[in-house]
């Protein structure tokens, strides 16, 4: 697992992880328990998630990019009683410590440099614990972590996911083997980057960790040249950026031989300039949720043959196109995708009302409308609700139009997103001002940042006499978005 300057082998990691588990288990936690992680991407990462698995807790890896307070609602709604932190979130932790209902004064862990005198320290835990394997049996369909994905209305979700279903998920990715180098660089909070760490474990292939800070197109393709990277999954915006690298052509990454893109639509134009510069690796696109795991795979050889398709269903995965009134819809006709896969989740956790809405019987879907062409091959067209989808981030907008609807001098809002070259889609609030005041977009965008994490935040604002509505008085949206 090479990490900038530090490599580590996997018999080395096996023994870290025991430590840390048999550490957890002798401070008093029990199996069962519930773990916050907020980090970027680092080994020790890997470590807790494992570790957690091990002792048969329950990880809840929290995105980094979030502001205090959506850090604190995530917290304690996975009922987190510790909280594992790498050092530079000293300050974010420090400022929603008092609010965290469940995690006690010295319920903290910190890594990767210093914390506060009462945080227990990382390696030091590690010093004085057991390198055996924990005397622990977890049953198979209990959870390992619970992934907080971001809907369309309200707040994120926890998806909880079973040991089962991510060792099922993670042992149906066929394309990777012990010989390849695989380059992880999307944040490990998101599942893609769970699956993939737990698929190279199981394959024996090496990781190669992108510290997940911010994300530099050029350094990447130094990695690439220097460890002779093989495979890596990245979201279409890390393409793009890579792809206008200036000097681009002189890297060599004829080394790679597999590429992933996925959560996010891939534009036909940047895909011709993928498999035009990356030459030598065969490409590969897919669709699926944190929800459903993996659905459908575009192979390689489709890449031309099908336009704006995301494949056909992987192996033990079945998929339903419904309208409706829950009929299945006919090749070319559009409805909601249902799946059943070998990675299911089990239910979002503390919400039955959300669970009702995912499940018809035991297909699940996350609101995404799609169609079947005649050979079997799957297209997302478009999404049942309002999401946005920003550089591989789902951003539901009914989060900022609540924050938007607070400001003193706005009367009306609607947050859309718009097509955008580099992200795939921007976030754009169209505002209706109070009569008689004067607001600016830099004060709107400021807002926002004030209460959100940047990646939701609108990218422009546009400024309306007044917003299109229904006979009951709701904003037409789909109106809005037609204008752009």
């Amino acid at each position: 697992m090479p990490y900038q300057s530090h490599r580590i082998t996997y018999k080395a990691l096996e023994e870290r992880v025991n430590r840390l588990a048999n550490g957890l288990l002798a401070k008093g936690y029990k199996p069962g328990e519930h773990v916050a992680i907020l980090a970027y991407n680092c080994v020790e990462y890997y470590e807790i998630l494992f570790a957690l698995a091990k002792a048969g807790m329950i990880a809840t890896p929290v995105n980094f990019r979030f502001a205090g307070e959506e850090i604190a609602h995530i917290v304690n709604h996975s009922d987190s009683r510790l909280l594992f932190y790498e050092a530079p979130f000293r300050g974010a932790i420090r400022g929603i410590q008092s609010s965290l209902e469940k995690v006690g004064p010295r319920d903290y862990i910190v890594f990767g440099g210093e914390g506060d005198s009462g945080d227990m320290k990382y390696e030091e835990l590690l010093a004085a614990s057991s390198p055996d394997h924990p005397e622990i049996k977890v049953d198979e369909a209990t959870t390992w972590y619970i992934g907080y994905t971001s809907g369309t209305t309200g707040r994120s979700k926890g998806a909880m996911r079973s040991h089962r279903a991510n060792i099922l998920l993670a042992s149906n990715i066929r394309y990777l083997g012990e010989d390849d180098i695989c380059l992880l660089i999307m944040p490990i909070f998101h599942s893609n980057s769970i699956w993939f760490g737990l698929t190279h474990v199981f394959m024996g292939a090496t990781t190669v960790i992108y510290p997940s800070g911010g994300f530099n197109p050029r350094e990447i393709l130094e990695i690439i040249e220097r460890e002779k990277v093989t495979f890596s999954s990245m979201v279409p915006t890390m393409y793009t950026l890579i792809l206008q690298v200036p000097d681009k052509d002189k890297f060599d990454t004829r080394s790679l031989k597999t590429l992933l893109c996925s959560s996010a639509p891939l534009m036909t134009t940047t895909k011709k300039q993928i498999l035009s510069f990356f030459s030598y690796a065969g490409l590969y696109e897919g669709y699926g949720a944190t929800e459903t795991g993996s659905v459908t795979t575009l192979q390689p050889k489709d890449q031309w043959r099908k336009t704006r398709c995301c494949g056909q269903a992987k192996p033990y995965v079945q998929i339903k196109i419904l309208d409706e009134k829950g009929r299945e819809c006919p090749p070319g006709q559009v409805g909601e995708l249902f799946a059943i896969t070998p990675g299911m989740f089990e239910g979002y956790y503390k919400q039955p009302e959300k669970n009702a809405e995912a499940f018809r019987g035991e297909y699940a879907s996350v609101g995404d409308m799609g169609q079947m062409d005649e050979e079997g091959y799957y297209y997302i067209v478009d999404r049942k609700n309002d999401m946005i989808i920003s550089g591989g981030e789902n951003i539901y907008p009914t989060e900022i139009d609540d924050l938007l609807s607070k400001h003193p001098k706005i009367l009306q809002v609607a947050v859309i997103g718009i097509p955008d070259e580099k992200w795939g889609e921007a976030v754009k609030a169209v505002v209706v001002k109070q009569p008689g005041s004067e607001l600016t977009e830099g004060e709107v965008i400021a807002y926002c940042k004030q209460h959100l994490a940047g990646y939701k935040c609108p990218k422009s604002v546009d400024f309306w006499e007044a917003l299109p509505l229904n006979p009951m008085g709701k904003i037409l949206k789909r109106a809005i978005r037609e204008k752009y």
